[in-house]
């Protein structure tokens, strides 16, 4: 499953108007049966202290979902069997143990660090699907130098998006 939200900040706001979407950000849910709980891989910017490296994160989805960093939220499913959805995680839960960071120039041609829709994408695409269906959308210079980019949009509208549920605000 992918989580979905949207957050307070500017960048946020940036990316759903772009995308024509209530979601900004976008994750991988892993069950980690050791510990009992659903825990999220994404990659986010502004998370980390000052002058540190923003790495990719494996945090519990009650954090996630913390009032203080999500408006509103959502799971989707991808159309795909359990056994190919389980590799996704395990990619991206390789790219949290390689410590890779983010990506603040959204450059789809650099593969060294990702941003949060990039991670999701290229964990499936790395399973042979493409979740984005190959739509680029339109991003300004500042925000994007190769002025395309992947949005939870994308993904959202692609054939292999199978549902989507939104949350309730009080379930955030």
């Amino acid at each position: 499953y992918l989580v979905l939200r949207c957050g307070h900040g500017l960048e946020s706001q940036a990316v759903t108007y772009q995308g024509g979407s209530t979601y900004s950000h976008i994750g991988i849910l892993q069950n980690d049966s050791l510990q009992g709980e659903w825990l999220v891989l994404h990659a986010v910017p502004g998370e980390a202290k000052r002058g540190e490296p923003e790495y990719l994160k494996r945090e519990p989805l009650s954090e996630f979902f913390a009032p203080t960093r999500a408006n509103v939220g959502a799971w989707m499913r991808i159309n795909c069997p359990d056994s190919i959805a389980r590799k996704a995680v395990r990619y991206a839960l390789q790219k949290v143990q390689d410590s890779v960071v983010f990506d603040n120039e959204y450059l789809l041609l650099d593969t060294t660090q990702l941003y949060c829709t990039e991670l999701v994408w290229r964990a499936y695409l790395q399973q042979g699907i493409d979740i984005s269906d190959g739509v680029r959308s339109d991003a300004p210079r500042t925000f994007c130098r190769e002025q395309e980019c992947i949005f939870p949009s994308d993904i959202i509208k692609s054939k292999t998006t199978l549902f989507i549920n939104p949350f309730k605000s009080k379930s955030l």
